[in-house]
């Protein structure tokens, strides 16, 4: 089962991080809304404190995952706030197991799949971890924070690049490989029946902002929130993301 911790009372909110990244990127979140909420994080396999075998975890497969550790806790129903990939794992559990989600959070992340140059590039990123994870990490982690935030947040750089570089190599490559399978989830945003709040950082390097922002239809249970951070806009607008994560 994955690794996962729980803190807290009140509604279930579920926590799932994205590529390269653990549990830990939350700790600050966590911190404020404990008191409120009954907080879940989760390490998504191959990252952080669980393992992984598969060679390739795809995002239906993680969703499996999340759902055996919220089987586990005897929990029914959460609102799941994913950031990046995590919001890839999201928007799967909310096709597959729609009866499980209350609220979807999409933090820097999209309902679309890869297109054929992303596809690519997750290989040649599997590629450049086997050979050199280092160099990957230290070249792609400041790139996810918007070119104006770089100085201010070097401290939470150099966190995310110590939490990366402990992802074993498996891990990087299968999560590379599940994210570059991963199907159109769009319909979700027609079809959802909860209230789906999206989070788009407009310096996003990583998720292209302006493609998000074509798909996502003016209805009342879709609220969008936009700002200047790059793809961390957990990091670079903590405030922001904490008002909308306390609203809910």
């Amino acid at each position: 089962m994955l690794n996962h911790e729980i803190t807290g009372k009140g509604k279930t909110l579920v926590f799932l991080h994205g590529f390269l990244e653990s549990i830990k990127i939350w700790d600050s979140l966590v911190g404020k809304l404990r008191n409120d909420y009954q907080v879940i994080t989760i390490d998504l396999p191959g990252h952080g404190k669980s393992d992984t075998t598969r060679d390739i975890n795809t995002m239906e497969e993680i969703a499996d995952d999340v759902i055996e550790v919220l089987n586990d806790l005897k929990i029914d129903k959460a609102t799941f706030i994913g950031h990046s990939m995590g919001g890839y794992v999201t928007c799967a559990i909310a096709e597959l197991y729609p009866n499980r989600v209350e609220n979807i959070v999409l933090i820097n992340s999209s309902t679309l799949p890869d297109d054929e140059t992303k596809k690519n590039q997750r290989l040649k990123a599997c590629k450049t971890a086997q050979e050199n994870l280092k160099g990957l990490v230290t070249v792609s982690i400041p790139s996810l924070f918007a070119a104006h935030h770089r100085e201010k947040f070097r401290d939470s750089i150099e966190f995310i690049k110590d939490i990366a570089l402990k992802t074993p190599i498996n891990g990087v490559c299968a999560a590379l490989k599940g994210m570059r399978e991963r199907p159109d989830r769009s319909s979700i945003l027609y079809d959802f029946k909860g209230e789906i709040y999206i989070i788009i950082g407009e310096n996003d390097e990583t998720v292209n902002p302006e493609l998000l922002l074509t798909l996502i239809p003016n209805s009342p249970n879709i609220h969008l929130f936009t700002n200047k951070s790059g793809h961390m806009a957990y990091i670079e607008n903590f405030d922001d993301v904490l008002a909308i994560l306390s609203s809910i």
